[in-house]
């Protein structure tokens, strides 16, 4: 008896550790995400560029972070999400040495480009192994902590990487990387982490058409180059038609054709849409809205963000009391409110509350819920994938939200409210759709 529960109590020490660890690889891919911004200048200044060639700094790290989840979602399933994580580990700190070292700006980018497909394989295989590891009463709060960690990265990202160039050179900022990757890699090793692997053959052409599509649409949306994005469109019915004939496809082809997995896809990639919009608008709108400084109206996002780190705990709960269905609905009807708030809104205390709102619909509707929802839909050798595209979905969605804010600011002096106005409209179909689901 003793045996069994020392046996039962070295497991779940196991668990707890790796977890652990599987959240601090997320931790450093959203700190990544930040960090580079306030180095933007110096790294332009450094190869001899300037702003327009600098923002593939951002833009190439955005395109194959998205184009990598869906890939190392489903190598999770079949080569062990343990393995994937440190591949991905070891993929990420080689690309921040490259990118420190890199002797040309191309280079930098090569090393951006390694860094984000180590970064696409910590993220949804932290969800999957928090989905199969953990008992239904704890699921959800263990995955809500995923946003909290998203959220702390994505706060601290801009003010590690300010402290980083106020004191040291840029390189530093994608020096940091590599010890606390080594710690992990040392701490993981020896983890035993008990998976039900996928024994098929590859969908090597499923995977290269499928890289292929999300790099031509994403591409064609951060560029608004409509060439890019019909090719990327056009390739679909090809994919789709090779997959359907596939033993084990890159893309399970059924989360389109059922109902629950279509609707939770769409709603992540409108979470991705709702949360980009509001983040990267806030600052512009507030100097413009307010005549606010750059450095004071930047610092608007930092309500919205710590509201959303404490939502993304509270949709744990949410999800143990009411249900997963009726939490998304909650975190989709306060962007609702808020979104036609901040549109309309005069006093700057009454748009604040309502951007600590926004933030607080966004965390529990990026945290936890939507994850469960598709985690009760797909097979348990499917997680891992599963996960992945409900990623990839919200990183489309992270993309198209800035793009379609800049047109509908570019096209109209009232472009500001309209996209809120958008935000809010948005908001409410999802409303609707998430109660319609069965």
């Amino acid at each position: 008896m003793n045996t069994v529960l020392l046996s039962k109590k070295n497991t779940d020490i196991s668990v707890n550790i790796a977890l652990t660890l599987f959240l601090t690889g997320i931790f450093m891919g959203a700190l990544d995400h930040g960090i580079v911004g306030p180095a933007f200048s110096s790294i332009n200044s450094h190869f001899g560029i300037g702003a327009s060639w600098g923002v593939w700094s951002f833009t190439i790290y955005t395109l194959f972070f998205s184009a990598s989840i869906p890939l190392m979602g489903k190598m999770s399933d079949r080569f062990g999400r343990k393995r994937i994580f440190m591949i991905g580990i070891v993929l990420f700190s080689f690309g921040s040495l490259l990118s420190a070292f890199a002797p040309s700006f191309f280079a930098f980018l090569l090393g951006r480009v390694i860094q984000a497909i180590g970064t696409g394989g910590i993220f949804p295989i932290t969800a999957a192994f928090i989905a199969l590891s953990f008992p239904d009463a704890t699921r959800a709060k263990m995955l809500g902590y995923i946003g909290v960690v998203f959220g702390l990265g994505t706060i601290l990202g801009p003010i590690a990487g300010g402290l980083i160039i106020g004191n040291f050179e840029w390189q530093w900022i994608f020096l940091i990387n590599v010890p606390i990757s080594i710690l992990v890699l040392v701490f993981i090793a020896p983890i035993k982490i008990h998976q039900q692997i996928v024994k098929k053959p590859i969908d090597f052409y499923g995977i290269l058409l499928l890289v292929s599509i999300i790099f031509l649409i994403m591409l064609g949306i951060t560029l608004k180059h409509g060439w890019l994005l019909l090719i990327g469109i056009v390739l679909v019915p090809f994919f789709v038609k090779l997959e359907k004939r596939t033993p084990d496809p890159i893309l399970n082809i059924e989360y389109f054709k059922n109902f629950n997995t279509l609707v939770v896809l769409v709603l992540s990639l409108l979470s991705g849409f709702i949360m980009a919009s509001t983040i990267n608008l806030l600052p512009s709108y507030i100097e413009t809205q307010f005549s606010l400084n750059k450095s004071h109206s930047a610092l608007s996002v930092t309500p919205l963000a710590a509201a959303s780190m404490v939502a993304s705990m509270v949709g744990g709960f949410l999800v143990t009391k009411v249900g997963a269905k009726k939490a998304i609905a909650i975190g989709f009807s306060l962007t609702l409110a808020s979104g036609l708030s901040i549109a309309f809104v005069q006093s700057f205390a009454l748009f604040m509350i309502a951007v600590t709102v926004i933030g607080f619909g966004i965390g529990i509707i990026i945290g936890s819920p939507l994850n469960m929802v598709m985690i009760q839909n797909v097979k348990p050798t499917e997680t891992g994938s599963a996960i992945g595209y409900l990623s990839l979905a919200r990183s489309m969605g992270s993309t198209m939200g800035p793009t379609v804010a800049g047109i509908l600011i570019a096209l109209s002096s009232e472009g500001y409210m309209h996209i809120n106005i958008l935000i809010a409209a948005l908001s409410f179909f999802s409303v609707l759709v998430i109660l319609i689901k069965k």
